[in-house]
Formats: C-alpha cells, structure tokens, sequence
C-alpha cells in the first residue's frame, strides 16, 4: 500500500491537485527495505527512533522525508532526508541539527 501527500492541494483551489509525495514501505522497494528498522539517533547518540517508511518525491524521484516509529511518544515522526547522515561505522542513520 502507498500512501500520498500533496501539500498543493490545499493552498491552491483552483489549482488542479496531483501527487506530490508518495510513502515507500519496506516491501515496496529495495532501498527503502534496507532502511527499514534502521535506527536514528541524535548526533549525542540518543536513540529517536527507527525508520518505518520513506516520503519520495513523485516527480523527482528523490527521498524527501523519513517516517520514523519514535520510541519515546509512540508516534510516527517525518525527519527532512537532508537532516540526516548514514553512520556506516554503526549502521544507523544520524540526525543533526545546527546550533
């Protein structure tokens, strides 16, 4: 199952709305399995999460947002791809931010 998300739709009426991102799951794609469960956490190590699917960009084709299972709230979380790095050493991807 896919799911859809076009932030267009509802800043512009009379414009005619088409899919802007749509979620990979683990079962739907190569990459997206290899990240799957993989855990984020903050640059200090922290644990934030694990991934549980990726927000593509229907037009592009480019990773946009991860889908995170947070393990503090209980709740799914969308990360920006930009804001995070892959820790190859630890196998997990990293989120940082400046300060």
């Amino acid at each position: 199952m896919s799911y859809t998300f076009d932030p267009e739709s509802h800043t512009s009426p009379g414009k005619k709305a088409g899919r802007r991102f749509s979620c990979i799951f683990a079962r739907d794609s190569v990459a997206t399995e290899l990240l799957h469960g993989c855990p984020v956490v903050t640059g200090a190590g922290d644990m934030i999460g694990k991934v549980k699917s990726i927000l593509i960009d229907a037009k592009t084709r480019q990773i946009r947002y991860v889908i995170l299972s947070s393990s503090v709230s209980k709740t799914s979380v969308a990360v920006p791809w930009h804001a995070l790095y892959f820790d190859s050493a630890l196998v997990r991807l990293v989120f940082y931010t400046y300060s």
